[in-house]
């Protein structure tokens, strides 16, 4: 006899942990549940995949998780913090004949106060703490930002508007409290138009996450979260004023609808990082500095060629923005100022994941 146990809150992973040491099993993960890629021992027929998470939460992880090799399995529903159980499924032949020993021993584990009742929707998911701290992300007001995990914690839904790559945590759970609306870098004009709908109809608060500039006017409404995942690739082409760096790489990156919060690093060759032109550059946009030899430079596989000129021509900036993304996508491909500054921006190549 065992379980196989699924659950995502603390709590959850303490209730199955105390199942599996006294009844015997393992924990498995939302993707082994969706793609059945656990494997079941032969003429084992008592056993039951037990998930432990509040009800609403259990039937859908339920439906949404048959595979041919779980279709046939019983689930036993248990609330995380063990006050109840519950069949959801008997099974098919011949594992329906176990489901009540499994089920026997899974109430007896819990203890006589087991039957109190499920917990509340805020259990399905955690809020946006942990994914602000994780990416380092700017937070456009506290205390909206303390309303919309207020709201998260009280079982509310919200509605995620971005335009980077953002995909779940867990697949099976998270849709139950946010709803992720993804907009292509292509359509970006369209997510704009989106925030501007949002802040004019305040039809309901929604979550921006996004490395766009969206203006400095104070939203009470709409939370925006920007994430710090941009590179800034810098190259000296003459002798430049710091100060006068300072303002026009910012207002450069808001021309090309970038938010200078979103910066993350600043590349530099190996002999320009010590610089004033890029400590100034750094401090200005509060990220750290990394630099990069010749060698490294010359390596790095540029996705795209300048085209523009006959000869070929070494794209330093481009170059240290790439390598310092961890060769992610590129955001601007080599601008100039008119005093000498050539730089350009890539994104990091990781997905950022909802909790």
């Amino acid at each position: 006899m065992y379980v196989i146990c699924y659950g995502k809150s603390p709590k959850a992973l303490a209730t199955g942990q105390k199942l599996i040491n006294e009844i015997g099993g393992r924990y498995v993960t939302g993707t082994e549940l969706i793609t059945g890629s656990f494997v079941m021992a032969e003429g084992e027929t008592n056993c039951a995949i037990v998930m432990v998470l509040p009800l609403e939460a259990a039937v859908k992880s339920m439906e949404e998780t048959i595979t041919d090799k779980t279709r046939d399995l019983p689930v036993i529903a248990v609330s995380p913090e063990g006050r109840y159980a519950a069949v959801l499924r008997r099974g098919n032949k011949p594992y329906e004949k176990g489901v009540d020993d499994v089920y026997a021993a899974v109430v007896k584990v819990l203890g006589p106060f087991c039957f109190s009742g499920f917990e509340g929707k805020s259990e399905i998911t955690s809020d946006l703490t942990g994914l602000v701290s994780k990416y380092n992300m700017k937070v456009s007001s506290k205390e909206l930002f303390a309303k919309v995990n207020d709201w998260i914690n009280e079982g509310g839904k919200i509605n995620v508007y971005t335009d980077l790559p953002i995909v779940f945590a867990d697949p099976v759970l998270d849709p139950m409290t946010y709803s992720l609306h993804s907009y292509p870098y292509d359509m970006r004009d369209d997510f704009i138009k989106q925030y501007k709908s949002a802040k004019e109809g305040k039809i309901e608060p929604s979550v921006f996450i996004t490395c766009t500039y969206l203006g400095d006017e104070e939203d009470d409404w709409n939370l925006i979260l920007v994430p710090r995942i941009l590179s800034l690739g810098v190259e000296i082409k003459t002798k430049t004023d710091p100060d006068y760096c300072r303002a026009a790489i910012r207002k450069s990156l808001i021309n090309h609808l970038l938010n200078p919060d979103a910066v993350s690093k600043v590349a530099s060759t190996y002999s320009a990082k010590d610089s004033e032109m890029i400590k100034g550059l750094a401090e200005e946009l509060d990220a750290g500095i990394v630099s990069f030899d010749s060698g490294m430079r010359a390596k790095a596989k540029i996705p795209m060629e300048m085209t523009f000129s006959p000869e070929k021509r070494t794209d330093t900036a481009t170059a240290l923005a790439f390598l310092a993304s961890g060769e992610g996508s590129l955001a601007i491909r080599r601008s100039a100022s008119a005093q000498g500054i050539v730089f350009s921006v890539a994104v990091s190549k990781e997905n950022i994941i909802l909790p």
